[in-house]
């Protein structure tokens, strides 16, 4: 399972198991459920988590998930990080969508 670009979110499972220190979830694991909060970017994750490879976050998340203590859904444009999904090129330059300058040099 990759771990790019995908939100986050304990489920009422991973509340419980996160909230009572459950023993049965190793303690990685856990930490990983305290970092979680509401919906959490995979990014955000690696980033807290970086003294980790990838590849071991991916297992951690993906035995999360199959133990029932996590979800997660694809990221979307709403969930992105730098906000460069929302708007484009020619919008910044000023242009309008005839390609023309909204503005031109004086």
């Amino acid at each position: 399972m990759s771990t790019a670009d995908r939100i986050y979110q304990r489920t009422e499972a991973g509340e419980k198991a996160w909230e009572s220190s459950d023993p049965d979830v190793p303690a990685e694991q856990r930490r990983i459920l305290g970092l979680i909060n509401g919906e959490t970017h995979s990014d955000l994750l690696q980033n807290r988590l970086r003294h980790y490879s990838a590849a071991q976050i991916s297992r951690w998340l993906a035995q999360l998930e199959t133990q029932g203590l996590l979800h997660s859904v694809p990221g979307a444009v709403e969930h992105d990080l730098d906000f460069t999904g929302n708007f484009t090129a020619a919008e910044l330059r000023g242009e309008d969508q005839k390609g023309e300058e909204k503005n031109p040099p004086r």
